[in-house]
């Protein structure tokens, strides 16, 4: 054995070092990872391959026509978005499952320019032949899903459909506005806008589409127009103005009118008390005066009695009484005849 053994040894001392044999590794060493990689790497590639041959992706707001690439035949039927199998040969055709907003403006991204039109003729002036304007407005257009094969073999495409979109839905405008006056696009703004959208719905109904809303953004007429129509309504409302001045005046002359009244019927009124009041106080002061003559005339009667004067010495007596009440010192001359003969 030890022989062995120290043959052995020698036999390894002898060997160069080039030729010694590596010993394998153990089982599940690092000698499987690249195989395990490998094998991810193929799967991987086999799946990429099948889903970019066998698998197509519709988005979900859109509708999906597919399409054969090699006789060009398109399916019926839309398929909504989502991954769908296919076959190599096949593809999707894809146009939008919204409604789509087509837009004629001044605005930078609008799909065209304003519509420029005329207006009907005026019936104040009917060899006017209507006003021009430009209507910037916008509609709100929804494919319709079983209509898509058919817009796809007129058009080509969505980008070819939705130009005759806009041409058509244009002229409806264009042609829509000839029926309605220039005051209607001031006073009648929203029945020409439903009136404008069921003309384009007609229109693009046959072309696979509906048009779902319309709107009225902005109307431009000329401006000389625009400053007579503003004319005419100033001159309009200061008329309005001057008829409610007027009705102003109007109510300060019945008030002016009633306060005369009332200052006549209060004049009346105070007339009557003064004339009352006067007669009343004359009245008073004649009963007054006939009471204080019949008790002067008692009094005096009385008093002639007294005295035993004659009617004649009565009447001097009262006179003599009159002057003394009018005179400031109450003294007074008298001539008094003298006595008769007769007297003793």
């Amino acid at each position: 054995m030890r022989e062995r053994l120290l043959r052995s040894s020698g036999d390894a001392e002898e060997l160069p070092t080039g030729s010694r044999q590596a010993l394998p590794r153990l089982r599940g060493g690092a000698g499987e990872l690249p195989m395990f990689a490998a094998g991810c790497g193929g799967f991987c590639v086999v799946v990429f391959l099948f889903m970019s041959l066998f698998v197509a992706s519709v988005s979900p707001v859109e509708w999906g026509l597919l399409k054969n690439v090699i006789n060009g035949q398109v399916a019926g039927l839309p398929v909504k978005g989502g991954l769908h199998m296919v076959s190599p040969w096949q593809s999707f055709l894809t146009f939008p499952a919204t409604r789509v907003t087509l837009e004629w403006s001044n605005a930078y991204d609008a799909d065209r320019p304003q519509v420029t039109t005329r207006t009907g003729a005026d019936p104040n002036d009917p060899d006017s032949g209507g006003q021009p304007l430009g209507i910037s407005c916008a509609v709100q257009v929804e494919l319709i899903p079983d209509r898509l094969k058919s817009v796809f073999l007129n058009f080509g495409s969505y980008a070819a459909a939705k130009q005759r979109y806009i041409l058509l839905a244009g002229n409806m405008v264009s042609n829509t506005a000839q029926e309605f006056t220039p005051q209607d696009f001031w006073q009648r703004r929203h029945i020409i806008a439903f009136r404008m959208l069921q003309e384009i719905n007609n229109t693009l109904a046959h072309q696979g589409a509906y048009a779902k809303a319309f709107e009225i953004m902005k109307v431009d007429f000329a401006t000389s127009f625009e400053n007579s129509i503003t004319g005419v309504q100033v001159a309009e409302q200061q008329k309005v103005v001057n008829e409610y001045n007027q009705q102003v005046q109007q109510v300060e002359q019945q008030i002016a009118v009633l306060n005369s009244h009332n200052g006549a019927k209060i004049a009346t009124i105070h007339a009557n008390a003064m004339r009352k009041a006067k007669e009343l106080v004359g009245n008073a002061t004649k009963e007054a005066f006939i009471v204080k003559q019949e008790a002067k005339a008692v009094n005096y009667a009385k008093l002639q009695k007294a005295l035993e004067f004659s009617p004649a010495q009565m009447a001097e007596y009262i006179k003599i009484r009159s002057l003394m009440s009018q005179s400031s010192s109450g003294k007074v001359i008298v001539n008094v005849p003298p006595p008769s003969a007769t007297v003793r």
